[in-house]
């Protein structure tokens, strides 16, 4: 049985999800909207999971979308930030090198994990380099940084336990697609902030 306060971090992501994919759909990201949908998919399921008590029930469901869906999620997210720090993406090209590394992850799950840290170090790479920006992103780029030991030793942590790893692990994750979604809607969030300060 899993404690009821773990439905609150992975009620968190969902919410946090959730905005940002509208977010990004009212910024003309959709590749990327659709991408941190899949992150609110995967926290929903979760949060589901855990208040309802079907924990073995829904256990398989969850696993997957957090993985694959995960997974598929960030390259989604990987693909829009190309386009928006490099250049556009074919979209044939996109999909075909989404669905070679999921259908990898599928069929070899050991390779699930490697693809998920290149993509992470991609992340940092093109937020750094930013041809179009002319200047690197450095919040969003540590976002990408900061995943990296979370997704490789927060996760599961056996120094921290069981409780406070799901739940910084969670945080991290939410803290990251807020850094993100900011960071690929930087107009959006320049008129907000002068929106606010005129309030």
């Amino acid at each position: 049985m899993m404690p009821l306060h773990y439905a609150l971090t992975d009620g968190l992501v969902c919410a946090v999800a959730v905005w940002g994919a509208w977010h990004l759909m009212r910024g003309n990201k959709p590749v990327g909207a659709l991408g941190v949908a899949l992150f609110a998919l995967a926290a929903a399921i979760g949060t589901v999971r855990v208040t309802s008590g079907l924990i073995e029930p829904l256990g398989m469901a969850h696993r997957f979308a957090s993985q694959i869906g995960g997974l598929l999620g960030l390259l989604l997210i990987l693909w829009q930030i190309f386009e928006a720090t490099i250049g556009r993406i074919r979209p044939l090209f996109g999909i075909a090198i989404c669905v070679s590394a999921v259908g990898l992850a599928i069929i070899v799950p050991v390779a699930g994990a490697p693809i998920y840290v290149l993509a992470l170090l991609g992340g940092i790479a093109l937020f750094v380099l930013d041809r179009k920006g002319g200047k690197p992103n450095i919040g969003a780029a540590m976002g990408f940084g900061v995943m990296l030991p979370n997704v490789l030793f927060l996760r599961q942590s056996s120094l921290l336990g069981p409780d406070l790893s799901w739940h910084l692990f969670h945080c991290v994750i939410a803290m990251w697609l807020i850094l993100t979604v900011l960071a690929l809607t930087p107009k959006r969030a320049e008129n907000a902030a002068a929106l606010s300060s005129v309030a």
